[in-house]
């Protein structure tokens, strides 16, 4: 009985530590799991990690439209890498908090912030300090970025993109929710100086309800861009959309955008 008693104790003794061990496990993964802007401060971030949120997160996504053609392939040697003809769209939620931590984290590391004097350093949070709040909680607001590695095709875009105002775009630029109706361009603020960037303005609410509802599982934006021909080829069919997943543009379960 003594010999059952202490194979039973030794059993349950073994199970706890067997569950013990799953517990350690799953919770270390748990932690691996976490992204680097809900485990970091943004003022830690590397290059790297910025680059990331600004290209290749739940908010920023790239569009990329390729020359794929054998005649647009053998004249890649027009551009400006070794690539094949291409267009780039990026899109980024710049009214999300983490998208303007990033681009202030970007000028931090050009101007060796961490290694500057408190006075500097004081000086260049309060010169960013505006730019880190961010906009009017009332408006959504995309930054686009595009680039082409064929030259003639960039001056294309920028007088197209340089040229275009609000009026003009109202009615073929929209935001929605993937369930929800499509809310029309606020505002559109062109970049200057060939600096190849614009900005969307979107309302937030519409008839006192929020873009995202419950149950959409995406952020949509879509808006019309100028088809450019290359070797008498089109890059892209002029409608771009582009979705930002609902599920992921979350910090501590709050939707971030």
């Amino acid at each position: 009985m003594r010999f059952l008693q202490n194979f039973r104790l030794t059993s349950m003794v073994k199970n706890l530590c067997a569950l013990s061990v799953i517990s350690i496990l799953l919770f270390a993964g748990v932690v691996m799991a976490k992204d680097f802007w809900e485990t970091k401060p943004f003022d830690q971030w590397s290059q790297k990690e910025c680059q990331k949120m600004l290209a290749d997160s739940p908010w920023a996504k790239e569009l990329e439209l390729v020359g794929r053609s054998v005649e647009m392939m053998a004249s890649s040697a027009a551009a400006t890498d070794s690539r094949a003809p291409y267009i780039k769209y990026t899109a980024q939620l710049r009214s999300a908090t983490p998208v303007r931590q990033a681009v202030v984290r970007q000028m931090q590391i050009v101007n060796k912030y961490d290694s500057l004097p408190d006075d500097q350093k004081q000086a260049f949070n309060q010169n960013t300090e505006s730019f880190l709040i961010g906009p009017s909680s009332e408006f959504v607001v995309v930054n686009i970025q595009y680039e082409s590695n064929i030259l003639d095709n960039s001056r294309d875009l920028n007088r197209y993109w340089e040229t275009q105002t609000t009026d003009v775009l109202k009615n073929s630029v929209y935001l929605s929710g993937s369930k929800g109706v499509k809310v029309p361009l606020s505002q559109f603020v062109s970049g200057a100086g060939g600096s190849q960037e614009f900005q969307f303005f979107f309302p937030r609410e519409v008839d006192g309800k929020e873009i995202l509802q419950p149950g959409d599982k995406a952020l949509q934006l879509e808006f019309a861009y100028p088809v450019i021909k290359y070797q008498g080829y089109d890059l892209g069919d002029g409608r771009a959309f582009i979705e930002f997943k609902a599920d992921k543009i979350k910090i501590n379960n709050e939707l971030i955008y």
